[in-house]
């Protein structure tokens, strides 16, 4: 029998932590996770099945989130509807990270721009954009393939990531299999941010069309800090010809190694 607990008391010892920094030696770690805004009622709960304990996220339409951006219109939307947490260090940006989690879509997930994991940088007095946001649209979500949840719906999926916090850049596997690949991120770093992990949903509202039910749960999140030599997606390992084949393709990134390169893409 499946139990459901509100995740209420997890929180709260999350929130004790005063980590500011993540703090890694090569080593994988489980990182901590906080709500940093309020939520819906019962939209996080904690789920206990077969043995396993993971975290469920259920947003049903109309209900908005409790950030202080949520409740505004913004980017086409009356409203925006949230039920996430925030991780509670934050990731340095001169490192290399390899970020693994469990993920398996219930229902829902077929609305539009529903966002299951972000690399923010928003932090108190530097409203910033995310870095990464991986969101499914109409039930899709594109990359080197398509993932769509009419496939995978109620699977566990296995999501590693590469984020390389030096050349801006980020690689997804789903279950194992390349998803996206030195893509880069939505926008350049800012002095003041600072990049962190959001997961759960995070979509926009609509007066218009309700939105859908969404149910996610999520499990075993680890994350360790790689070298440059150890990252088999950071740019350096490229050849030549695949800078300049990429040269300009999604960002200054290839064309700023050309340069440092010397070569002359065309």
């Amino acid at each position: 029998m499946i139990k459901k607990s509100i995740i209420l008391i997890i929180v709260s010892l999350l929130l004790s932590s005063c980590q500011t920094t993540s703090n890694v030696n090569n080593a994988f770690y489980e990182p901590s996770f906080y709500q940093n805004c309020p939520v819906p009622k019962g939209s996080i709960t904690t789920i206990e099945e077969d043995g396993e304990t993971f975290t469920r996220f259920k947003l049903k339409n109309g209900q908005k989130g409790g950030c202080n951006t949520d409740r505004k219109i913004r980017h086409g939307a009356p409203y925006w509807e949230r039920a996430e947490l925030k991780q509670s260090a934050y990731l340095h940006k001169g490192s290399v990270y390899e970020i693994k989690f469990k993920v398996r879509f219930l229902e829902g997930f077929k609305g539009s721009r529903e966002n299951f994991f972000q690399i923010h940088q928003y932090v108190k007095d530097c409203p910033l954009s995310p870095l990464i946001m991986l969101k499914f649209s109409s039930g899709t979500i594109d990359g080197l393939w398509s993932l769509k949840i009419s496939k995978v719906k109620g699977k566990w999926l296995d999501f590693g990531i590469v984020l390389d916090l030096i050349n801006g850049s980020y690689t997804v596997k789903v279950d194992d299999k390349t998803f996206l690949e030195n893509a880069g991120l939505r926008l350049d770093f800012k002095g003041c941010g600072q990049p962190h992990i959001k997961f759960g949903i995070y979509r926009p509202g609509d007066d218009k069309k309700p939105n859908n039910t969404s149910v996610a749960d999520f499990s075993k999140f680890q994350i360790r800090k790689i070298g440059k030599n150890d990252d088999p997606y950071n740019l350096s390992s490229l050849p030549n010809n695949m800078i300049c084949y990429r040269h300009g393709s999604y960002d200054g990134r290839y064309v700023k190694e050309a340069i440092k390169r010397g070569l002359d893409c065309k």
